[in-house]
């Protein structure tokens, strides 16, 4: 009897202790650690829910290079009082770096060409004839308006604009090429940009630009100029001293630029862009400027 009862006894206790061992409430019983699941996704304290959207990285700068087009018309009374139309193939090249409320951007372009006159000069065909323009603008602005999406800058910017024409100044072989006609005007501008980020492929890019205040070397008459002649074949250092201040007095312009930005992928977002300049410059003689350009090309984002 007495073993039967012992071996009820063990019967009883391997029933009992394995069924409280897996109930985590029974009290002075512990489940071992590798037996508790781990918690996953936001079930885990203080874990945020996952999201099926990728963070998207904000472009620290971008630069890019194009080719397009330009619509100008001039009238330069240095060299002669008659209207020119030129409507030539244009290179571009621009690019800008974004950190924090800073934007900096800058932009190149370069056209040259055979340009024609107006009447009573338009039966007169001149080949030879040649007309260059460079301009290459820097500037810093400081975002003071806006949100996130449709940010607003304002800052200054640093402008060089040269230009150039004559018969054969590019002396492509020419015995006796002639003296051009040309300038340089180095002005400091008041800048703004707006930008409008539509989504994460779409971007515009518009600015404005207006000079305050510069430098500029013209010429009296270019052909008739003892100076200019002279400084132009013996030491062309001396070509600054026949400069002026500009300002708005004798220097008037506004300078406007419109890009379009589709992100193809983290680096590579093809743009189109339009610009446009309308400017006089009044010393020794008028010069009147008006251009439109259109433009595509790629841009590389780093």
């Amino acid at each position: 009897m007495v073993v039967q009862k012992i071996l009820a006894v063990l019967l009883l206790l391997i029933a009992i202790v394995p069924a409280r061992a897996q109930s985590p409430e029974a009290p002075g019983l512990e489940v071992p650690e590798w037996e508790i699941p781990e918690p996953k996704g936001a079930e885990a304290e203080g874990a945020e829910p996952e999201s099926d959207t990728p963070v998207k990285q904000k472009p620290f700068s971008r630069i890019g290079a194009g080719l397009g087009g330009s619509i100008t018309g001039y009238r330069d009374e240095v060299e002669s009082p008659i209207n020119r139309y030129l409507n030539t193939v244009t290179y571009f090249l621009g690019g800008n770096v974004e950190k924090g409320i800073f934007f900096y951007s800058f932009n190149i372009n370069f056209l040259m060409g055979a340009p024609r006159m107006a009447a009573p000069y338009t039966g007169y065909n001149h080949t030879e004839y040649l007309a260059a323009k460079g301009d290459i603008e820097n500037a810093f602005d400081f975002r003071l308006w806006g949100n996130k999406t449709f940010p607003g800058y304002l800052g200054g910017s640093l402008r060089a604009a040269v230009y150039l024409a004559g018969v054969d100044f590019t002396d492509n072989g020419s015995e006796n090429p002639s003296p051009p006609t040309g300038g340089l005007v180095l002005s400091l501008d008041l800048h703004a940009s707006q930008k409008w980020i539509i989504n994460e492929k779409h971007t515009l890019i518009f600015s404005l630009g207006y000079p305050l205040v510069g430098y500029a070397i013209r010429p009296a008459y270019v052909f008739f100029d003892e100076y200019w002649m002279e400084y132009l074949y013996e030491d062309r250092v001396k070509l600054i001293t026949l400069g002026e201040f500009v300002s708005f007095h004798n220097y008037w312009a506004v300078f406007g630029d419109l890009k379009y930005h589709y992100t193809f992928n983290s680096l590579i977002s093809p743009y189109a862009g339009l610009g446009f300049e309308v400017s006089r410059i009044n010393f020794p003689r008028p010069r009147i400027d008006a251009v439109f350009r259109l433009n595509a090309g790629i841009s590389f984002t780093f």
